[in-house]
């Protein structure tokens, strides 16, 4: 991997914030994005020869090629005006219900809709709060676009929905039938997976333990989550389960210490690892900030570390993940992993340690906060600290555990202390 670096160009840190800039050039077309550019263009040629430099102006200008493909493709797909449908089929994993209402994202006709229905009834509310198979809906509804931002730093739906390659919702007024489907396709697995697990722990754990273990473990931050999400947010920590990812360093080198507890060798661990990360980007839903920490780690072990690991990382995502930066979770996480390559605490003690990565982390991304949110939690530089350690050496291991074993033995007594923490 070194050796692929070193014929870059430039340093890839460098080449990456300059890529940056061509990204929110393209993506955005504001006029700051624009003179930022121009400012390290000029700063490119002046720093580095000419032959450098016009090889990094070429990969520059292959990645804005790609990025106005991919934008103008969006734009085409949102203008064009959807075909009617009949049937539709729910993504198991993004089923979700909320008194009487149910939402999803659902496939039709070769595209994606977000999907809502009004339940007219007990015993149908029941039935999708426990579905756990693949189906398919025959349905009457009708497309509109999504709600816009409405006032000065208001959420934009239908942006957010863009970012997600989806550009109509689907409002469906009657439910016909409900059809078993048994032909899906492999990349599926992981969805149905994910949902059947979610279902499970709802089914088997009580509150707020459930909402604990499927936001930990699964990344799920479902409406069960709104009182919760309300408190962490309010404490200004709400990114120690949306944003950090730090589920995967847990499960990553778990699963690492067990297999070279087997005895395989070290070679035969990092193929083994392939799969595992895969599957598990699919039980999070392919969420950015595992993905991104996923490929860090990877990246990691090839030998890929501090500000080239993150550089490498982004281009990565850029190619895979094309509206990364377009939402306010992917630049918060990709700015805490910058923040975290770019600093180093491995001298200090452990706790030192951490303590000190939560204050840099929590003043560092200060600006993108405010930027995003208009707000910050001066509590929050503390409480980030105390917060990571109780979710990373207790609640993440002893959840864990609670959830593989209860197949077995039944630890609901466990939810005693996290609901006397909640009050």
């Amino acid at each position: 991997m070194s050796q692929w670096i070193e014929k870059l160009p430039l340093p890839p840190l460098y080449l990456v914030l300059i890529l940056v800039w061509v990204y929110f050039a393209v993506y955005t077309g504001g006029l700051l994005a624009y003179l930022g550019l121009g400012l390290l263009v000029v700063r490119l040629f002046a720093a580095y020869p000419l032959k450098k430099a016009l090889l990094a102006l070429v990969l520059l200008g292959l990645f804005a090629g790609l990025f106005l493909f991919r934008r103008e493709m969006a734009e085409q797909a949102f203008r064009q005006e959807p075909k009617p449908v009949s049937w539709v089929q729910p993504i198991p994993d993004t089923i979700q219900v909320n008194g009487d209402s149910l939402s999803f994202r659902g496939r039709g006709n070769g595209q994606t809709y977000q999907v809502f229905y009004k339940l007219k009834s007990e015993k149908e509310k029941e039935a999708f709060q426990k579905l756990s198979d693949q189906v398919r809906l025959e349905i009457a509804g009708e497309f509109s676009l999504a709600q816009q931002q409405r006032n000065f730093a208001g959420f934009d739906y239908r942006a957010y929905l863009k970012t997600e390659g989806i550009y109509r919702t689907l409002t469906i007024s009657a439910i016909k039938s409900v059809q078993p489907v048994s032909d899906f396709q492999p990349w599926d697995w992981p969805s149905l997976w994910r949902r059947k697990a979610l279902v499970y722990i709802q089914t088997h754990f009580p509150k707020p333990m459930s909402h604990y273990m499927g936001g930990l473990l699964f990344g799920q931050l479902d409406t069960g989550f709104a009182e919760m999400n309300e408190l962490y947010s309010s404490l200004g920590i709400i990114h120690l389960f949306a944003l950090s990812g730090m589920q995967v360093a847990y499960f990553a080198d778990g699963f690492r210490r067990i297999l070279l507890r087997l005895g395989l060798k070290m070679e035969t661990v990092h193929l083994l690892q392939l799969p595992f990360f895969l599957i598990y980007a699919g039980l999070t839903g392919f969420s950015v900030s595992v993905v991104r920490s996923l490929l860090q780690k990877l990246l990691a072990q090839l030998g890929l570390k501090g500000p080239d690991n993150v550089a490498v990382t982004l281009l990565i995502l850029f190619i895979l993940m094309p509206n990364v930066l377009l939402t306010a979770g992917g630049v918060l996480s990709c700015s805490y992993a910058f923040l975290l390559a770019m600093l180093n605490f491995d001298h200090l003690p452990p706790m030192r340690k951490v303590l000190a990565e939560s204050l840099t982390l929590s003043l560092g991304i200060l600006p993108v906060l405010l930027y995003y949110f208009a707000e910050f939690q001066p509590w929050s530089l503390l409480l980030t600290f105390l917060f990571s350690v109780l979710f990373d050496r207790i609640l993440l291991p002893g959840l864990t555990a609670v959830f593989l074993l209860s197949p077995l033995i039944k630890l609901t007594q466990v939810n005693f202390f996290l609901t006397g923490w909640k009050r």
